[in-house]
């Protein structure tokens, strides 16, 4: 199976379960500001977190560039605060579909350090549950 892993992060927490992923999938976590798809892939893991409100404008100018014929499928993921968790995978969630584009009904998530909160996340936990998670998308 052909699969890519792109992220953006702003506090490395995004960039930690991405390479998670990435590892467990056999290939390379890519940041979204140098990352494209030119090349046929099964499965596109697509990560973000809420910052402001919003997922951050280089991952809306990602998905709106995918082009339906290569990507087959995408899942994605996110951390931060619980309450965001929602927001940001619907965010992504309804970008993707729009592009006629099958997005999985799973998703990942885990909570991410940001100032004096969750400090300690993602920790050696929530990285091992984000291969696992990538295992399973994988395997069906």
């Amino acid at each position: 199976m052909r699969t890519r892993v792109v992220y953006q992060s702003t506090t490395g927490n995004t960039k930690k379960v991405a390479e998670a992923i990435a590892s467990a999938a056999g290939c390379v976590a890519e940041p979204v500001s140098t990352a494209t798809v030119s090349e046929p892939a099964d499965m596109l893991f697509l990560g973000a977190a809420i910052h402001g409100g919003d997922v951050d404008p280089s991952i809306k100018t990602f998905i709106e560039g995918l082009d339906p014929a290569l990507v087959k499928e995408v899942t994605v993921f996110s951390t931060g605060f619980e309450q965001d968790k929602e927001k940001a995978v619907g965010i992504m969630k309804g970008l993707v579909a729009q592009r006629g584009i099958a997005v999985t009904d799973k998703c990942y998530f885990c909570r991410g350090r940001f100032l004096l909160f969750n400090r300690r996340h993602p920790d050696d936990e929530d990285l091992a549950g984000a291969a696992e998670f990538a295992r399973s998308i994988l395997t069906g």
